[in-house]
């Protein structure tokens, strides 16, 4: 899953906390609406680990934010403009680069790139035969994955011919990071019984 990916893109919007990158992720890639928070911060602690993240700061109620650092920013514009496994392309991981890339301001160059490689990356993979030197496969499974990969290649060009150009074109998806803080719970106690009195 490319989740990692898809946070450093939405980060080279500005600073933000974890459910806001969630929150972010999931609008730009509804197909990954279940992704919960806890992963969205595992993922950050690890880039923060890495280096391609850095704290900035905290919200007025005490969020972390993150931010990319130098080489953060780098590896988002390597994701933004190359397939992540070109050798062994994968739908969803596709489907996240594409939409997160194109969702995002001035990316007409990055998609066109991106578009490139996974035709290219596709066509590939379903010339490849992983299967031809493993004893335990059956001639007949053999032949069950090669009919797979071809259907799904022809479907992932297929998809790729339908809306690449109107990914490509830079009015598709792009929107504005989210400037309102999603709603959390209820008031806090104090709060609730200052407004009763």
């Amino acid at each position: 899953m490319s989740v990692r990916g898809s946070l450093i893109a939405i980060l080279t919007l500005g600073p933000a906390y974890g459910l806001q990158i969630r929150d972010e992720l999931i609008a730009r890639a509804p197909h990954r609406a279940g992704i919960n928070v806890g992963q969205i911060y595992g993922t950050l602690d690890r880039l923060l680990t890495g280096g391609l993240v850095r704290s900035a700061g905290l919200t007025d109620d005490a969020l972390p934010l993150y931010s990319l650092s130098p080489s953060g920013w780098d590896a988002a514009a390597e994701w933004m403009r190359s397939p992540e496994r070109p050798d062994n392309p994968d739908w969803a991981d596709m489907l996240d680069q594409l939409l997160v890339t194109a969702s995002l301001p001035d990316s007409e160059d990055s998609v066109r790139a991106l578009l490139v490689a996974y035709r290219a990356a596709w066509s590939a993979w379903a010339d490849t035969d992983d299967t031809a030197d493993t004893a335990a496969k059956t001639e007949r499974a053999s032949l069950f994955v090669t009919a797979a990969r071809t259907a799904q290649t022809a479907a992932a060009l297929d998809w790729l011919t339908r809306v690449g150009p109107e990914l490509a074109s830079g009015r598709a998806l792009v929107r504005s990071a989210r400037p309102a803080r999603p709603r959390r719970g209820r008031k806090p106690a104090s709060t609730l019984h200052a407004d009763s009195e």
